[in-house]
């Protein structure tokens, strides 16, 4: 439960928006196992995982907001993905959607990692990404299939790095 505090954080939002975040079921995403990295960063191949609820223009079906629940599909972005065929379609109202609008690669920073493979800093990175949506209230379907599936993704690709942007 928010704390009147948290509340007054959040005054721009409607009242409808700030009662459903009162009663929002927040999960403790804190790592139950941590693994070590056992290669330099400059080696290492990375990849994004972003809640933005990004898919591609005539390419991806829209999340689907009517899920009760949360949509817990998730959509692979490839890195040679052009800004122009990125489009947000994230359901929740706690949040201006302007800024991911106007950009996508704000909530899928892939060309600031393709300028960081190109400078040398990492390894190199991966043909592909995963585009999630947030606002998933029952997270049970994510954790038990989706989430599976991508690590499944990571693995075939031999990712070393995931970088996740929580949207």
């Amino acid at each position: 439960m928010l704390s009147v505090d948290k509340i007054k954080k959040i005054s721009h939002l409607s009242l409808d928006v700030k009662n459903f975040l009162r009663l929002y079921p927040w999960k403790n995403c804190m790592p139950a196992s941590y693994s070590k990295l056992y290669k330099n960063i400059n080696e290492c191949k990375v990849a994004i995982v972003s809640s933005a609820g990004l898919v591609i223009k005539n390419n991806h079906e829209p999340f689907n907001s009517k899920i009760k629940m949360g949509d817990s599909s998730f959509r692979i972005i490839p890195s040679n993905t052009a800004s122009k065929n990125l489009i947000e379609c994230h359901k929740s109202k706690t949040f201006d959607h302007s800024g991911i609008k106007n950009n996508p690669f704000s909530a899928m920073p892939i060309p600031h990692l393709l300028d960081l493979a190109e400078n040398g800093f990492i390894g190199s990175v991966n043909k592909r990404h995963i585009s999630l949506m947030g606002s998933i209230i029952n997270p049970s379907k994510l954790i038990k299939e989706t989430i599976p599936q991508i690590i499944d993704i990571f693995k075939q690709d031999k990712v070393d790095i995931v970088i996740f942007i929580p949207v």
